[in-house]
């Protein structure tokens, strides 16, 4: 799938959000002026004791403004509860503009409304334990005005039975540090694939991903460039690439190079990583004949980081044996609630290159379905590079997706076996589709140009509770032109900032029945 810089957006500026202390009172508000609208915030149907309330109740603020001269940006703040999704009248944020989001810790609703009356309602789970106050103040301008406080019952909220990060695309570059690489790099000849900006960077990415203290963290595919055993340079650093014999062998010196580094980053943070193989891991589409010959080559490279252990033996007991890709694709049962599976959509030969499921594969897929449903298992997720059902949203990429979509062998055995979540990345933008009781979430970006995403999935008994987080973020080359190196021509831009802290631009709610609510970039397209 390949990416386009030029034809890229730029990523978003960063921006701060500016909190909002809540009143003790509620402030007076005055008359209405260009300058200061009137505000207004009241509970919408609130308990049938609206001054005592329990933790885990959800609340609505209902917030109200009687005009809006020009667009603008309203907040709230919430005191004792956190926000669970972005009210329909602010206008949804894309991974590349923040319009409107939740902070992190759910207490901060940024909200752009478009000019003109405007009445919000803001669902707030209550978090505050006994006798605690939970409170809501919403301010436009200078105007500013608070709900009636309500006095919290019980203890704190439980804990979800277990939480998972998806973050596909992650990196899709080649970023590394090639003096520990078992190549021949001469900085003389190539400069360095990683620097001060790239290490900082993600390190604000993934000490977020740990701060959120998940049990596990979903790559589906593409984390790296992956166009090796190529080197239009000619600067050696893998060796030389003539002969199928000196591809296959440089091939293997960058993948040596790469993904141990790739690695090592979630490993030191404490952070355990389920990778999926994505185009990139296969040379990247489109697949030249050349490129098709390495194709058993990348797949052992790959397979050698991610699908064994150091001793050599699998990494995963429940995989497709049989299957050309028994060592890329397997289950996962981190909880009785929980079915993880991983699928490798490829189908790529010296002969052929196809976006499917072989028959091996899928009948393996087919048995770890079933095996989930006749042991009660709740929910269902499973993660793969490509969409199934075609997206609506793409930015910088070839828009590979499943053969024959929703009518594929692949998207039937998710229908009949009541898969819940499909999680792909490809298309480097958010997508939500939901057909045959199956929701299938596109998302991820690309590392270099400022695009990185991850949604949170907190998985409960009855409900699995989504929210997807973006991060301010910004690209630029250096200003001698330099990039950092890859084997791909064009290099990495330079700079990359990312700021440490995400905020949440979509969630969602599926229950047993369902897509139960979805707001922002989450809310499926129809």
């Amino acid at each position: 799938m390949p990416h386009h810089p030029r034809l890229l957006l730029p990523a978003l500026a960063l921006l701060a959000a500016v909190p909002v202390t809540a009143a003790a009172t509620p402030p007076h508000v005055g008359p209405a002026t260009a300058e200061a609208p009137a505000v207004s915030v009241a509970w919408r149907d609130a308990p049938v004791e609206p001054a005592r309330v329990a933790v885990g109740d959800t609340l609505v603020a209902q917030v109200a403004v009687d005009s809006v001269p020009d667009a603008g940006v309203l907040r709230v703040s919430a005191r004792g509860g956190r926000f669970t999704a972005l009210p329909r009248g602010c206008v949804p944020s894309s991974i590349v503009r923040r319009r409107s989001s939740i902070s992190a810790d759910g207490t901060r609703l940024r909200c752009l409304v478009r000019p003109g009356p405007r009445v919000l309602r803001a669902p707030l789970e209550v978090t505050a334990g006994p006798g605690r106050a939970v409170g809501v103040v919403a301010t436009l301008g200078r105007a500013q005005a608070a709900a009636p406080r309500l006095t919290s019952l019980g203890g704190p909220s439980a804990a979800p039975a277990y939480r998972f990060l998806s973050s596909p695309d992650f990196l899709n570059g080649d970023v590394a540090d090639l003096r520990r690489g078992p190549g021949a790099w001469d900085p003389r000849r190539s400069p360095n694939s990683i620097n001060a900006a790239y290490r900082s960077a993600l390190d604000h990415v993934l000490g977020a991903f740990a701060d959120e203290a998940p049990g596990s963290v979903l790559v589906a595919g593409d984390l790296v460039e992956g166009w090796w055993g190529t080197d239009p340079g000619r600067t050696g650093t893998f060796g030389p690439v003539g002969t199928p014999a000196e591809r296959r062998a440089a091939l293997r010196r960058a993948a040596d190079t790469y993904y141990p580094q790739w690695l090592q980053r979630f490993r030191s943070r404490g952070l355990a990583v389920l990778p999926a193989m994505g185009d990139h891991e296969l040379g990247d589409d489109p697949w030249t004949s050349r490129k098709r010959a390495l194709a058993p080559a990348f797949e052992r490279a790959w397979s050698r980081w991610f699908g064994r252990r150091a001793d050599g033996s699998p990494r995963f007991a429940d995989r497709p044996r049989g299957s050309r890709h028994e060592l890329s694709a397997y289950a996962v049962r981190p909880t009785p609630e929980l079915q993880v599976v991983t699928i490798n959509v490829f189908d790529v030969t010296p002969d052929r290159a196809r976006v499917q499921v072989d028959p091996a594969q899928l009948a393996w897929l087919r048995d770890v379905l079933r095996r989930a449903r006749r042991d009660g298992v709740a929910w269902v997720v499973v993660q793969g590079h490509a969409p199934v059902l075609r997206t609506d949203r793409a930015r910088g990429s070839s828009g590979l997706h499943v053969r024959g979509g929703a009518g594929s062998a692949l998207w039937r055995t998710f229908a009949r076996f009541g898969v819940d979540l499909y999680l792909c990345g490809e298309v480097h933008d958010v997508s939500v589709a939901e057909r045959d009781g199956v929701v299938q979430v596109t998302h991820g970006g690309i590392f270099q140009f400022g695009l990185t995403n991850y949604l949170r999935a907190d998985v409960r008994p009855d409900r699995v509770e989504l929210e997807l987080r973006d991060f301010a973020a910004r690209w630029a080359d250096a200003a001698d032109g330099s990039r950092l190196w890859e084997t791909r021509p064009a290099g990495m831009p330079a700079v990359v900032r990312v700021r440490r802290t995400p905020f949440t631009i979509g969630t969602m709610t599926l229950g047993l029945d369902g897509v139960q609510q979805a707001s922002g970039v989450l809310r499926p397209r129809r």
